[in-house]
């Protein structure tokens, strides 16, 4: 005897549990989405905090002892711990902003799933259904999605800020290292840019990488080229 399949097996390319283990599948994404990005905001926190406390602390010194040797000597020791935490921060998040990418991308992947089940949701979506760059555009809710526009992605980045303020202390060692040999003013004014510039190129280089995650990712589901 023939049994007759379910409406469900008939509707359902993938089975009749495939719902509910692709639904149990997109929660646990949202999940470790927000755990990272809980993690970079407590990470730039307790950075930021840290340099406010260190600043405040320098103030205070150089108030009452007329900025003299012993707050060098201090600066010189706090500085550099702060420093060190800064650019610890800035991996961490230039990291967590690739784990965010590949966690928004099988997102992607598992609304192409929902989109076979059931086609006709196709027009509430409003995130994307692919895997590529269009598709990861769309689902950031970038205008147009007709790109990720990396160098304005990158500006703004919250990985970006901390870079910059890492070069902003790296500039204040080298400034305070050197005044402590009485060096001129000009080779204050040059060293110091050029240890922000070369530290803020340091960063920048290493968050590159970020301004095209899909470089070492082939697409499942790219975007049809009609679309």
């Amino acid at each position: 005897m023939i049994e007759k399949k379910s409406d469900v097996e008939i509707t359902n390319p993938f089975g009749p549990a495939a719902t509910q283990i692709l639904a149990t599948e997109h929660w646990s994404l949202l999940g470790s989405r927000s755990l990272i990005w809980n993690e970079a905001m407590s990470r730039t926190t307790v950075f930021l905090s840290l340099l406010s406390a260190a600043i405040v602390a320098l103030a205070l010194l150089a108030d009452a002892t007329g900025f003299g040797s012993r707050t060098t000597t201090i600066a010189m020791v706090l500085l550099p711990v702060v420093l060190f935490l800064g650019i610890a921060t800035h991996i961490r998040l230039v990291q967590i902003n690739t784990e965010e990418v590949k966690t928004v991308l099988a997102m992607n992947r598992l609304r192409n799933a929902y989109l076979e089940i059931e086609p006709g949701i196709e027009p509430y979506l409003t995130t994307g259904h692919h895997d590529d760059e269009k598709g990861l555009a769309a689902s950031y809710l970038i205008a147009g999605s007709d790109g990720l526009r990396p160098w304005a992605q990158f500006f703004q980045a919250t990985a970006t800020i901390v870079a910059t303020v890492d070069a902003a202390i790296a500039a204040a060692i080298v400034v305070l290292a050197l005044q402590a040999i009485d060096a001129p003013i000009a080779v204050l004014v040059a060293s110091g840019a050029a240890g922000f510039l070369a530290l803020w190129s340091a960063l920048f280089s290493f968050q590159r990488h970020a301004l095209d995650p899909l470089r070492r990712i082939t697409p499942r589901f790219p975007t049809p080229t009609n679309q």
